[in-house]
């Protein structure tokens, strides 16, 4: 194929509960960008899906008096769910419970063996079952708990398989070295520089069956099975196909983009790329590092009663209008806010009026006017040709660094202008004049523009503009709240 291939994910959802507003954002933030780089042309694969093993998912199933598959089965399903109600147009939708999954997890195991970077040994361990993950002391608080939940971790002690990370101390090092923007935001990438300098230590990839049977079987040894993570990161090239598609996998690896949350940027841009060297892979192009969703200024808790669920949100309010909120509200870079007060205000000003309402009087002037369907119209360019050059290059440039908050400032800065024009130039005064006309016909071509500029952010309100421009047939976009 000639086409440029972009392949990007999202993490996966951990499979312990229902899948929360943050990661509704997560899916956001990645599904812009993929109708993003398909609007340019390129051959999208975009995937997403449910890490499904693990201590933690083994008990929460069992609390729930289901076996831990048909727990994951439901759990996976209400992801999927999450998927179609926020219209996101992922690809493909791995399981870490599949077959084709197993499998690659398997080979990659296999691989990474083959090059000495696996071994056995009986140890004593902190592990927070929280995090599932083993912990140091320097990783907790000065209480002696993780940081993240506040509980102290337990100690664990048994015989286990380890992943020698500590000999790609010095390769990440260059990797970070080399590519500046390896990891983005700055900040988050400053943030694993700071754990390199730390030094690495080798990790455990694997847990007694004596103490968990839910994972993926360990190559080899019936009495093991993969630590989660292990398992969880392989996700990416087991979806490809590593050991069912080589054709595919050859195609789309290495990803152009992994998509996450700032809580598991170490075991992304450390670990995980240590993991891809030991296997023989390229690693990634770019981690990107997501902030987190607060509400009203506090975090989300249940104590608060300030939690949000992406099904009760897409159910009150039109889809384009809280897709346009989250990416314009919550810079990609950074923590944001979500408050009913401010998406109200934002749902008015930005969507009703200075969209809706602009689109609506055009058409309708056009139509009076008797200037003819755009297309047909003789001012189907802009006013300002030099000007939406400048607005798409600059709406291009935020979008490749992730800046969506900036491309949709870029966009209604845009469309305040068109406004403006429409308020001073009063075509409706005399219709059958040719200023007229030509006022009302390029501002209905800026529209046009604006049309595709909002695509990935608003698919709906994109295809909704277009069909109205292209017949004068004018409908509220963002009827009042």
């Amino acid at each position: 194929m000639n086409k440029k291939k972009f392949y990007l994910t999202s993490a996966i959802v951990y499979t312990n509960q229902n899948p929360h507003i943050g990661f509704a954002l997560e899916l956001l933030y990645a599904d812009v960008l993929a109708r993003y780089h398909r609007a340019e042309g390129e051959d999208v694969w975009f995937l997403t899906g449910t890490d499904e093993h693990g201590q933690k998912i083994a008990k929460v199933a069992k609390a729930h008096n289901m076996d831990s598959q048909k727990w994951t089965n439901a759990i996976a399903g209400r992801v999927k769910e999450l998927t179609r109600a926020w219209n996101i147009s992922n690809d493909d939708f791995i399981r870490t419970t599949e077959t084709r999954h197993e499998r690659g997890a398997q080979k990659f195991w296999t691989a990474a063996a083959k090059r000495g970077d696996i071994y056995k040994k009986t140890y004593s361990a902190l592990y927070c079952e929280g995090c599932e993950a083993f912990k140091t002391a320097k990783d907790l608080d000065a209480e002696g708990k993780c940081p993240d939940h506040k509980i102290a971790p337990a100690i664990v002690e048994e015989e286990n398989y380890f992943f020698k990370l500590s000999a790609y101390q010095k390769k990440l090092e260059a990797l970070f070295r080399k590519n500046k923007k390896f990891v983005v935001p700055e900040t988050k990438r400053n943030e694993m520089r700071e754990v390199l300098k730390g030094g690495l230590d080798d990790i455990s990839i694997s847990r007694s069956r004596k103490n968990l049977t839910w994972g993926v079987p360990v190559p080899s040894d019936k009495e093991q099975v993969m630590y989660v993570w292990f398992d969880a990161l392989t996700n990416y090239v087991t979806a490809l196909g590593y050991a069912t598609n080589a054709a595919k996998f050859k195609r789309f690896w290495p990803a152009d983009a992994h998509i996450i949350g700032k809580e598991i940027n170490r075991f992304h841009s450390l670990l995980w790329p240590a993991m891809l060297m030991s296997a023989g892979l390229k690693v990634p192009k770019q981690i990107a590092v997501h902030g987190w969703i607060t509400v009203d200024g506090q975090k989300m808790s249940k104590t608060l009663g300030n939690v949000i669920d992406p099904f009760d949100l897409a159910q009150k309010y039109p889809l384009d209008a809280i897709r346009y909120f989250f990416m314009r509200e919550i810079p990609f870079d950074n923590d944001g806010d979500f408050s009913f007060e401010r998406f109200q205000n934002r749902y008015s000003a930005d969507l009703a009026n200075d969209l809706g309402n602009l689109l609506m009087r055009v058409i309708t002037l056009s139509a009076k006017g008797g200037y003819g369907t755009y297309g047909s119209l003789r001012y189907t360019t802009m006013a300002h040709p030099k000007r939406m050059k400048k607005v798409w290059l600059a709406y291009k440039k935020a979008m490749q660094n992730f800046a969506f908050h900036a491309a949709l400032d870029i966009v209604w800065k845009y469309i305040a202008t068109a406004n403006k024009r429409l308020t001073d130039e009063k075509p409706w005064e005399n219709l059958a004049s040719k200023k007229s006309e030509k006022c009302v016909g390029e501002i209905l071509a800026e529209l046009f523009h604006v049309a595709y500029l909002i695509a990935p952010f608003m698919p709906e309100t994109s295809e909704k503009m277009l069909k109205q421009i292209k017949t004068l047939k004018a409908a509220p976009l963002f009827p009042r709240l």
